[in-house]
């Protein structure tokens, strides 16, 4: 086995321009394999923290209808315990709790439908950015009038209803207990996050003056949260004791469209494996067939000398992975320090950044992986191998009178 594997080595230096050749060839197709991915894999990773940052966090506390069919009943109990022990785990960043409900928003005698959102100002910061995206007044602030309530209005709801900073607002809507459910509160800031459907219908207020309004005792919708890395997900929800029907829902399952959309964009990358597999397999095979043609004589004499054709076939495998281990490797090396070199400061793809709830995308981060730096290349490796099986067999069918007249 070890002759095989030198005399694979030293066999792949007799040409060394078209060993350089088909190396260099292997060693392009993994750097421009592993950097595609790299930048896929960089633009999901904005995708996926567009998604989670602007509102819906990376992990929600619900009921386990909630989702489907949401109702003011359906709520989850102990919230303030429940985010103890999230804020308790390793990698949670920030927690939060939310009670959502519909309604009517009136001013004098104009009227609009939308969400009112009842929120916990200082947490809310730290889970969501679309509370950043304040265009006039402050998220939750302070009232003039002191025995007001303050509210805070999507700008394309303040248009539909005609109504400024400091304005007045009335909502109605509906209580636990099945009682009419109206306040009057005061206009004390503005958000334009960019998104119509949100700016046109979202109105928010504090935790305790929803649940007051609504007649929810301590009882919240959702339970909203932020992690360090993704790896906390895993296994999250066993280190939280929920109530019974509460689930703790990952954002994957909270936005599956999301990660559908990101499962069949990876899918779509195969095609470039497929069109980089299919260079590498014929530069091998043209490769080592052009080898066992020139020591066409070579092999007929190690056949005459009684040399099993197993033997041989190891001989030019171990030269095609030779040839495998040198190119993947190298293109390989050279794609992971591309990416680590462009992970901090960016490629910049766009002329005008992007805007999306008071973020912005300019630049796509690519990102190492175990998909683009290890799974691929070995892939393509293996493939190599595999595309030398092919002279390797031919040249252990030579029949060794044949070989020796030659040359």
């Amino acid at each position: 086995m070890w002759i095989a594997i030198l005399m694979g080595l030293r066999n792949i230096r007799r040409r060394l321009s078209r060993t350089l050749l088909t190396v260099s060839m292997l060693a392009f197709g993994t750097l421009m394999l592993v950097f595609v991915i790299g930048l896929n894999e960089g633009t999901y990773k904005d995708m996926i923290r567009m998604s989670t940052t602007t509102w819906n966090g990376q992990f929600q506390v619900l009921n386990q209808d909630y989702n489907d069919s949401p109702s003011l009943y359906e709520s989850v109990e102990n919230s303030d315990k429940i985010m103890e022990q999230l804020r308790a785990v390793s990698g949670v960043k920030a927690v939060t709790a939310r009670v959502e409900t519909a309604g009517l928003f009136s001013v004098d005698n104009r009227t609009a439908g939308g969400q009112l959102t009842g929120v916990i100002p200082e947490h809310e910061k730290e889970v969501a950015s679309l509370v950043g995206t304040i265009s006039e007044g402050s998220f939750l602030g302070k009232t003039k009038d002191p025995e007001a309530l303050p509210i805070v209005l999507g700008d394309g709801l303040a248009k539909r209803l005609k109504v400024k900073l400091h304005g007045e607002v009335v909502f109605m809507g509906q209580g636990a207990d099945g009682s009419t459910a109206a306040e009057l509160y005061e206009v004390v800031g503005l958000i334009d996050s960019g998104i119509h459907e949100m700016d046109a219908s979202m109105a928010f207020i504090r935790l305790s003056d929803a649940q007051e309004l609504l007649v929810l005792g301590d009882k919240v919708h959702r339970i909203v949260g932020r992690v360090e890395s993704e790896r906390v997900l895993s296994g999250l929800d066993a280190k939280v004791d929920l109530p019974e029907g509460d689930v703790l829902q990952t954002w994957e399952q909270i936005m599956p469209e999301v990660s559908r959309g990101i499962e069949q964009d990876r899918e779509g990358s195969v095609v470039i494996l497929y069109i980089i597999l299919f260079m590498v397999v014929l530069g091998i095979v043209n490769t080592l067939m052009m080898s066992v043609y020139e020591r066409t004589r070579e092999f007929g004499v190690m056949k005459a000398l009684g040399t099993p054709g197993w033997q041989i076939i190891l001989v030019v495998i171990c030269e095609g992975a030779w040839l495998a281990i040198l190119g993947v490797g190298l293109g390989t090396l050279l794609g992971t320090l591309l990416i680590l070199s462009l992970q901090d400061v960016g490629l910049q793809m766009l002329d005008q950044p992007v805007e999306f709830a008071g973020m912005q995308i300019l630049k796509i981060y690519p990102a190492n992986t175990m998909l683009g730096n290890v799974t691929y290349p070995v892939i393509i490796a293996v493939s190599s191998v595999l595309g030398s099986i092919w002279p390797a067999w031919r040249a252990s069918r030579l029949d060794p009178i044949t070989a020796l007249r030659e040359f």
